[in-house]
C-alpha cells in the first residue's frame, strides 16, 4: 500500500527526470528497496497491483535512456523490470542502420555498466510470441537480457521492439516477474460474486497501450497475463498481427496470427463473433427497422459500424429480451470457466465513459464479469487513465459489438 500511495502522490512530479539507475541495478540494491524509495519524485502509475509504469523519459541505465519502464512488484519489493528503448508504436519506425546502432549502444552500455562482456544467448521459443535476437550478462546480484525483433532488410526492413529485461538472478529474468501459469482448473479461484449479483474475474492484469493504437494487443496480453505468460507481450503480440501505431490491428489479420501463437503456448483462440458474420448479421434486421423509420439503408459496401444510426443499431440488435438473454448467457458461460472474453466495439457510437482518440472506428477492450439481474456487463479499457472497471447496459455493448473471442487453456 505504501508503494501505491506514493506513486500517487508523485503521478505529476516531475523531478528527477532521467534517474540513473545503474548503480542501484549493479549492486542489487535495487531489488531490495520498497519502489516508494528507489523510485522516489519520478512520474509513475500503477495500472495493476502487481505492475508499476514509469513514463519514457524518466529513467537511464548509464548512458541509455529509456522509453516507458514496468517494473513487476511482488510482497512490495521489485521483481523484474522491462525497459523499452525502441518501439514501433511509441517511436515510428527507423531505417536498418538506426535499429542496428541503437542495439550497438545498448550493448556497450550494459557492458560498461556490469564489466561483462555480452554473451549471445539462443532464445528459447517459449520466451515470446516473436523470433528474437537476445544478449545476456549475468553477475552475483543481477542478471539482464537485451532483446529485439525485426524483420525484413534494406528497403523492407521493419524494426518492431529493442527492449532489456532485469532481475536479481536468471530466474526472475525467465518468469519476467510473472506468476506461475495457472491451470485450466484453478481459474475459478479468480470468479467473485457481489451482494448486488455482479458476478466478474478479479486480479485480470492491465496492459497501458498508451498513446499508440496497440488496443487489441494490449487486450490480448492481458489474457496471456492472467493465465501466468506475462512473456506474450503487447509489442511481440503487436509484430505478430500486424499492428501499426496508427491503424491499430484488423480483426481478420489479429484471427488469422492468434491461431498460430495459443497453439504455440498451450492454450485455443475460439472466434465467437467475427466482423464478417457480425456484419451480415445485422443488415436485414437493421434495413427492415430503417425503412419503418424513413432512415438510411446500408449495405454491406457500407461502413455499417462507422455510419449506422446508433439507435436503429441496438434495436436491431438487442430489440427484444429474448436477444439480451441469449448473449448474456454466452458471456457467462465463458465468465464463469475463468476465461476473459475480448470485445471488439465500435467507439463513439453511445456515449463513452472516458474519450479515446478516435470519434468512430474500431477498438478492443475485455468483457470481464456481468450482472444478469441489472442486464449489464463489466469491462476493462487499455487505453486512457481511467482503467477502472466499468459496466455497461448489455443493450448498448450488443449494438456497438464488432466481434468476440476468447482464449482457453488447453
Amino acid at each position: 500500500m505504501k508503494c501505491v500511495a506514493a506513486c500517487l502522490s508523485l503521478l505529476f512530479s516531475l523531478a528527477a527526470l532521467g534517474a540513473d539507475l545503474a548503480d542501484s541495478i549493479k549492486s542489487g540494491e535495487f531489488w531490495k528497496q520498497d519502489p516508494a524509495d528507489s523510485l522516489q519524485g519520478l512520474p509513475c502509475s500503477k495500472p495493476d497491483a502487481e505492475h508499476l509504469l514509469i513514463r519514457a523519459g524518466s529513467i537511464s541505465f548509464g548512458s541509455v535512456s529509456t522509453g516507458e519502464v514496468i517494473i513487476t512488484i511482488a510482497e512490495g519489493k521489485p521483481v523484474a523490470l522491462q525497459a523499452m528503448l525502441y518501439n514501433k508504436g511509441d517511436d515510428g519506425t527507423i531505417s536498418e542502420d538506426d535499429f542496428k546502432a541503437q542495439l550497438e549502444d545498448a550493448k556497450s552500455a550494459m557492458e560498461e555498466m556490469t564489466g561483462i562482456r555480452a554473451k549471445i544467448r539462443r532464445a528459447a521459443k517459449s520466451d515470446s510470441a516473436v523470433k528474437l535476437k537476445s544478449w545476456e550478462w549475468k553477475w552475483e546480484t543481477g542478471a539482464i537480457r537485451l532483446e529485439a525483433n525485426s524483420s525484413g532488410k534494406k528497403d523492407n526492413f521493419e524494426g518492431e521492439f529493442i527492449r532489456l529485461n532485469m532481475g536479481a538472478n536468471t530466474k526472475a529474468l525467465n518468469s519476467g516477474g510473472a506468476r506461475d501459469t495457472v491451470r485450466k482448473n484453478e481459474l475459478r479461484s479468480s470468479i467473485t460474486t457481489e451482494d448486488d449479483g455482479t458476478v466478474w474475474l478479479k486480479g485480470v492484469p492491465m496492459v497501458d497501450q498508451g498513446q499508440k493504437g496497440y488496443c487489441m494487443p494490449a487486450t490480448l496480453a492481458r489474457i496471456f497475463a492472467f493465465y501466468g505468460m506475462e512473456k506474450v507481450d503487447q509489442h511481440a503480440l503487436a509484430a505478430v498481427c500486424d499492428s501499426s501505431a496508427e491503424g491499430g490491428t484488423t480483426s481478420r489479420g489479429m484471427e488469422n496470427s492468434m491461431k498460430d501463437v495459443c497453439k504455440k503456448f498451450r492454450t485455443k483462440f475460439i472466434i465467437l463473433e467475427d466482423y464478417v458474420s457480425t456484419l451480415k448479421a445485422i443488415i436485414e434486421p437493421y434495413n427492415k427497422l430503417a425503412k419503418r423509420e424513413d432512415k438510411p439503408t446500408m449495405t454491406l459496401m457500407s461502413d455499417v459500424f462507422g455510419t449506422a444510426d446508433a439507435t436503429l443499431l441496438r434495436k436491431a440488435r438487442a430489440g427484444k429480451n429474448s436477444q439480451i438473454s441469449k448473449w448474456m448467457k454466452d458471456i457467462k458461460k465463458h465468465i464463469d470457466s475463468g476465461s476473459p472474453v475480448i470485445w471488439l466495439v465500435t467507439v463513439g457510437i453511445y456515449p463513452e465513459e472516458i474519450p479515446l482518440p478516435q470519434s468512430r472506428g474500431g477498438h478492443a477492450r475485455l468483457i470481464i464479469g456481468y450482472n444478469l439481474k441489472k442486464k449489464t456487463i463489466i469491462y476493462t479499457d487499455s487505453w486512457g487513465a481511467a482503467h477502472a472497471r466499468k459496466s455497461i447496459p448489455a443493450a448498448d455493448a450488443m449494438g456497438m459489438t464488432m466481434g468476440r473471442y476468447v482464449i482457453k487453456l488447453r
